[in-house]
């Protein structure tokens, strides 16, 4: 989920969307509902919907930035090998 909200800060296509996340369209559908429900990301679309892009909201950036502070403290560097 953090890498869809890191790719859709700023606006993003769903064709670009699918390749920076290298998900499959179903896959990533599943996580755009979950993402839009709980509203972390924004669906833009033209009136005919022909056109659709995604955005980071500000709730979605605030929980990249704990997401990101939590992953700094969980993620431990591999001790050097003597």
């Amino acid at each position: 989920m953090a890498i869809i909200l890191e790719a859709a800060n700023g606006g993003i296509t769903k064709t670009k969307l699918l390749t920076r996340a290298n998900l499959t369209s179903g896959q990533l559908r599943q996580y755009l509902d979950v993402l839009i429900e709980k509203k972390l990301i924004t669906e833009l679309a033209d009136e005919d919907k022909r056109h659709v892009a995604y955005r980071t909201t500000e709730k979605g950036m605030r929980y990249l930035s704990i997401y990101s502070s939590l992953k700094s403290i969980a993620v431990f560097p591999q001790e050097e090998e003597d």
